[in-house]
């Protein structure tokens, strides 16, 4: 969007519409509202071929900043077919360059069946999660409409807890269960909430609130890295730090990748200090794994739209965008081109359906 070394510095908006339109073949073109989950997975592969990424993971830049780990568990019968299909989820992973890494099989045996119940597990890459919201109710208002309920964030996350199985259809619509479990989560997360579910005649949509905090969303429940929680990461206490030599200090903090802190530092006393600060505050809220919202993408509809099938609720509503200001710490919510201030209470009370996090500290 910006350069400075073009005749024109700023991309205009439709000129960057039309480039998409033709690097998608008009899946996504003027005058048609599309799904903008779907967008957003193939605009970051776009960008990730774009800038030399390959199927390596982190090979791009778009890959170290968006892209995490999870595990797949199917549990089944050892007579169903020994494959994994996760086309019918297929926004977890990053496009074609999913990766099936560190394939494992665990078999496990039933002694009450006849038959054997066996536990696959392989780990894959994403660059956003996807998020099922409970089905929406069957009862009706006074006026006719729906009775729109509300779900908590971490309850739509019980998908990714590492314990509850899900029913799904596999290969050749073999009934399967199967969970989630996240290995690694990346510095900016992007939630995809599933919406909008084609039926037999028509689109529809589901309008369940999810309610989620703006600020300090902690996953720390949902994240189940190899080598254990706090395990691996050494962070010595002030104690430790404060009776370390000079030499050592500099060794830990060129670990960490932090020598420019230092560099001019000559007394003993303040180094200590910036080791304090960097080791015990800083450090340990960048390992944390809470989260604070940066951008929040809504799709609203009147409430007139879609009650009956008459209408596409895609194509009848319309996509607002909240974004913070970080040096004014003021949130504006945006469609097109009307811009106007917005209290952060009301963001985590919208439909919501792309969310962006940024690690806290980071």
């Amino acid at each position: 969007m910006w350069s400075n070394k073009r005749f024109k510095s700023t991309v205009d908006p439709h000129m960057l519409i039309q480039a998409v339109s033709v690097a998608s073949k008009k899946k996504f073109t003027i005058g048609r509202q599309a799904e903008a989950g779907e967008f957003m997975s193939w605009i970051l592969h776009q960008l990730h071929i774009g800038v030399g990424g390959t199927g390596k993971p982190g090979s791009s830049v778009i890959h170290s900043i968006f892209q995490g780990v999870v595990e797949i568990t199917d549990r089944r019968s050892k007579r169903t077919e020994r494959t994994l299909d996760v086309e019918e989820d297929y926004r977890i992973g990053s496009d074609d360059e999913n990766e099936r890494q560190k394939y494992e099989d665990r078999s496990k045996i039933d002694g009450n069946s006849p038959a054997e119940i066996e536990e696959v597990a392989m780990h894959t890459n994403f660059l956003q999660l996807t998020l099922d919201i409970p089905e929406k109710p069957l009862f009706k208002d006074d006026n006719g409409g729906l009775v729109i309920p509300q779900e908590p964030l971490v309850s739509v996350l019980k998908k990714f807890d590492g314990v509850s199985f899900i029913d799904i259809l596999g290969a050749s619509s073999t009934p399967q269960r199967r969970k989630y479990r996240l290995r690694k989560l990346p510095n900016y997360l992007i939630l995809n909430l599933t919406r909008f579910k084609k039926n037999n005649f028509y689109n529809e949509k589901n309008p369940t609130i999810v309610a989620f905090p703006v600020k300090n969303l902690d996953l720390s429940r949902y994240v189940f890295p190899e080598e254990g929680k706090g395990e691996g990461v050494g962070l010595p206490s002030e104690a430790d730090i404060r009776g370390m030599s000079v030499k050592e200090l500099k060794t830990v903090m060129q670990h960490h990748g932090q020598s420019n802190l230092i560099e001019n530092i000559l007394e003993k006393p303040q180094l200590v200090e910036t080791c304090i600060n960097y080791l015990t505050k800083t450090l340990s809220e960048l390992l944390e794994d809470k989260y604070n919202l940066v951008a929040n993408i809504t799709h609203n509809i009147p409430s007139e739209v879609g009650r009956e099938g008459r209408f596409d609720p895609l194509e009848g509503g319309s996509y607002r965008c909240h974004v913070q200001h970080k040096a004014a710490g003021q949130w504006y919510e945006m469609q097109d081109l009307h811009v106007q201030d917005i209290m952060p209470q009301l963001i985590g009370l919208s439909e919501s359906y792309v969310l962006i996090f940024e690690r806290r500290g980071l």
